[in-house]
């Protein structure tokens, strides 16, 4: 390991020392430096290393080639240029102690995906709009493959989310989206719902992981802390494929025996105290759902109110959970109309207008929240209790005012002009309170002036 550092420390000098390197990643086999001054790498220096192989300019990169242990001699220099940023910047140091922090680690893994997201998402409100003014119909092969277009990034979530956590921490960004594609696989999926099942003598309770982050988030947390485990017993000439076979292995049946049912089992028990605070108090039930249910989302443990849903239509015609949801949707809403209002006005951030001003559009016409709760709301303590208040506030209203949905639908501006809610007129008071409330206390407190520096 000394002659790692030693050598870490000899290739960072020779492609110009840390001030020169903008950004550092890595392949199989290559340190890829993304430098500032190309005249400042001596090649001929990092050629005489006898870690190096060779040294290749290629994208815009300078790529020094190592070898399969190429990932050791990234560690030691990515640490040894935040070192250097620490001692060197103040506001350096309060970014590496936010690496600790969750709302960090959740930042890192969707602020990479938030305009896709958005893109996304404009698509399904384009079709929802296209639907709802019958110019296109949902069984038109046309619509089918937009759907899919629309679709596509959140259905198979787990998989980008994989990726992108799995890249935060330094680890095998493939093998993360490996782990999250392995829950949606075909085999997998055409055991969702099926009974009786069993894995190595486990009974086994196949799970829709579609569209959910909770269990990619725990699969991920437990690879990191394998992957480093197996870099230290297993030979380097090896590591190429079996660390990424040992923990598909070993991984992939623990999730769906462990933390997948642990999350479903969870969500019943929020669901069963849902209804029983509802036979008590509707007041404190809907101010109590209406604060947690865009976190429930988050944790996938939201799949545990389906079922009452759908007793709730099916004995009732309404549903009193999906009439303080829908608060809860306008919320989110109102918080990214608050940010974009802000940058509006403020004249902040240009590319943070443009995204907040896309996914608004996004939540009010196709009921798609997703970019806001994962890009916007989650990596800001901020905008998660502003969410909390406003979904709070609008919940309490709807519940003591037994507004109810008459379907089982997608909240947005179509379901409300078709009337989907009863009493129309108290559903639209809670809403328009929570999407207010949520986008007043944003504007003037969500956004931390820090962070428009």
């Amino acid at each position: 390991m000394n002659n790692i550092n030693g050598e870490s420390e000899a290739i960072l000098k020779y492609v110009g020392g840390p001030d020169n390197v903008n950004n550092l990643v890595h392949c199989v086999t290559r340190l890829r430096f993304d430098v500032k001054d190309d005249s400042k790498v001596d090649k001929d220096k990092l050629n005489s290393l006898p870690c190096v192989l060779s040294v290749v300019k290629s994208g815009g990169q300078e790529q020094v080639v190592i070898g399969t242990n190429v990932a050791d001699y990234y560690d030691v220099i990515q640490k040894k240029l935040s070192d250097h940023k620490t001692a060197n910047s103040k506001e350096e140091k309060t970014d590496k102690k936010a690496k600790l922090s969750i709302t960090k680690t959740i930042s890192g893994a969707f602020m990479p995906l938030l305009s896709v997201m958005a893109g996304a998402g404009m698509v399904k409100a384009v079709l929802t709009v296209l639907a709802n003014l019958h110019w296109l119909s949902e069984t038109s092969t046309a619509y089918l493959v937009l759907s899919a277009a629309g679709n596509s990034v959140f259905y198979f979530l787990p998989i980008f989310v994989g990726i992108t956590l799995a890249k935060e921490f330094k680890a095998d960004p493939f093998v993360g989206g490996a782990l999250g594609a392995a829950l949606l696989e075909p085999n997998f999926t055409q055991l969702v719902g099926k009974h009786g099942l069993s894995l190595f003598g486990m009974p086994l309770d196949a799970i829709d992981y579609s569209t959910t982050v909770f269990p990619i988030f725990v699969i991920i947390g437990v690879y990191i802390l394998l992957d480093r485990l197996l870099k230290k017993i297993i030979p380097q000439q090896v590591q190429i494929f079996l660390n990424s076979m040992i923990c598909l292995i070993i991984l992939v049946p623990a999730t769906v025996l462990i933390f997948g049912p642990f999350g479903d089992t969870v969500g019943k028990w929020i669901s069963a105290i849902i209804m029983w605070l509802f036979g008590k108090s509707r007041l404190v039930a809907g101010l109590l759902l209406g604060m947690v249910y865009p976190f429930l989302t988050v944790l996938g443990l939201h799949w545990g109110l389906v079922p009452i849903t759908l007793q709730n239509l099916k004995m009732y015609g309404g549903d009193v959970i999906g009439g303080v949801a829908v608060a809860a949707v306008w919320a989110q809403i109102g918080v990214s109309l608050g940010i974009f209002l802000y940058s509006l006005l403020k004249k902040k951030d240009a590319k943070l207008k443009g995204l907040s001003g896309s996914v608004t559009i996004t939540g009010i016409f196709a009921g798609v929240t997703e970019p806001i709760l994962y890009g916007l709301i989650m990596p800001s303590k901020r905008l998660m209790i502003i969410t909390a208040i406003a979904g709070g506030i609008g919940g309490a209203i709807n519940a003591s005012l037994h507004v109810v949905v008459r379907a089982f639908q997608i909240d947005n501006i179509f379901s409300i002009l078709m009337l989907m809610y009863k009493p129309i007129g108290f559903m639209i008071l809670g809403s328009a309170i929570s999407l207010i409330t949520a986008a007043i206390l944003t504007f003037f407190w969500g956004i931390n002036p820090k962070d428009q520096q």
